[in-house]
């Protein structure tokens, strides 16, 4: 059987592509990012194999572009590659997907988190983006319009699923499949992995993830916010390493206006490789991220993946329950920088969240219950 993949979040999309593949499945996975990629063969880990997919990738589009001339932005590859299950991800990927589903009358099956609609108050709380209000409306008749035009509806998490019951409660092809994760390691950049191996023999840190190129209400919403908890905590604490990994410190004084840092607030830098991420993950003591917007957080997949003892908040709770088995859980921001002595202070207490984070995921993000999952769905399409 061929699957095609169509999406432009390549972290998880990639993940639940690879994790069929491990089965057996001739997939390949479309991604729209930045970009001319012919396809080509990729390697790719998952939780306990790598792989080799192939991929191929466009660059971002309009969706105007997309709905007028869909066959012009499509590569002749994949024009040809006649699967027998299409899967997308909303809005762009959705359009392209639902025109190579045609041409071979195959099903569609829409793989949707992080409905705009669904993020009203995070952006209203959170980032301030009192915009949002006037496209509320139209989000939800969009998601509307995409699942009815799709043969199934896969939601990424419980916050999703969710709203998409109360305004569609007579779409019962609404099925809940929590994603996996890919890792893209390569061969690494020796100037980069000596100044990360560096940071990490300067002694036990903490772990947070702040992408200072993002921009607009994602930066507020987001990283902001993240960055504010980190920046305090080093504050409060100097005697704790906290290592930020997603901009420079010349970056973090331009995004957050601060002509000054505290000496134990470390930099990793921007577009580190995934050799980078695994190592800073893997010597970490403990990870902080606090999700601030009903959607999968990449990066709070991405600690689940490494097995790191984390803290979080009650929106991570919100998307996957299960995490109060298994993590730290507060919104108060103010009190973090004591809970962080306090955790640090014992190390049985860390080991016992890593093995509580292992379980959790060995039982509902791991790569062959995502491939199960899926089987699940397709059986029930086809």
């Amino acid at each position: 059987m061929r699957l095609l993949f169509i999406g432009s979040e390549i972290r998880h999309e990639l993940g639940c592509a690879a994790s069929l593949g491990m089965f057996g499945y001739d997939v390949l996975y479309l991604h729209i990012g930045f970009r001319y990629r012919p396809l080509a063969w990729r390697n790719v880990c998952l939780d306990y194999s790598c792989l080799k997919i192939k991929t191929a990738e466009i660059p971002s589009l309009k969706l105007p572009q997309v709905l007028l001339h869909t066959k012009s932005v499509i590569p002749e590859d994949i024009l040809h590659y006649n699967p027998d299950i299409v899967f997308s991800t909303p809005s762009v990927p959705t359009y392209v997907g639902r025109y190579l589903a045609k041409l071979t009358d195959s099903p569609l099956v829409l793989r949707i988190w992080g409905v705009r609609a669904n993020k009203l108050m995070d952006h209203l709380l959170h980032g301030k983006n009192y915009s949002e209000i006037v496209l509320f409306p139209a989000s939800i008749l969009h998601n509307m319009v995409q699942i009815y035009n799709s043969k199934a509806a896969v939601t990424l998490d419980v916050s999703t699923m969710k709203f998409l019951r109360k305004i569609m409660p007579s779409a019962r092809k609404i099925k809940l499949v929590y994603p996996t994760y890919a890792a893209l390691y390569g061969n690494g950049n020796d100037y980069e992995l000596l100044k990360i191996k560096e940071l990490i023999e300067r002694g036990d840190y903490i772990f947070g993830f702040v992408t200072m190129s993002k921009t607009g209400s994602v930066f507020r919403l987001e990283q902001q916010p993240l960055f504010k908890i980190l920046y305090v905590i080093a504050k409060r604490c100097p005697e704790i390493n906290v290592v930020i990994a997603g901009g420079t410190l010349g970056e973090a004084r331009r995004r957050f206006r601060l002509s000054s840092m505290p000496k134990n607030l470390l930099f990793a830098g921007s577009g580190i490789s995934d050799n980078a991420i695994k190592a800073l993950y893997e010597h970490a003591k403990l990870v902080v991220i606090p999700v601030f917007s009903r959607s999968v957080s990449n990066r709070l997949l991405e600690a689940l993946f490494y097995r790191r003892p984390i803290l979080t908040n009650s929106v991570a709770l919100e998307l996957h329950p299960e995490l109060r088995e298994c993590t730290i859980v507060s919104d108060d921001y103010n009190k973090y920088p004591e809970i962080i002595k306090d955790l640090l202070r014992q190390d049985h207490v860390l080991e016992e969240l890593h093995l509580k984070v292992k379980m959790i995921w060995d039982k509902l993000f791991s790569s062959r219950v995502q491939a199960v999952e899926m089987l699940k769905a397709i059986k029930e399409i086809t």
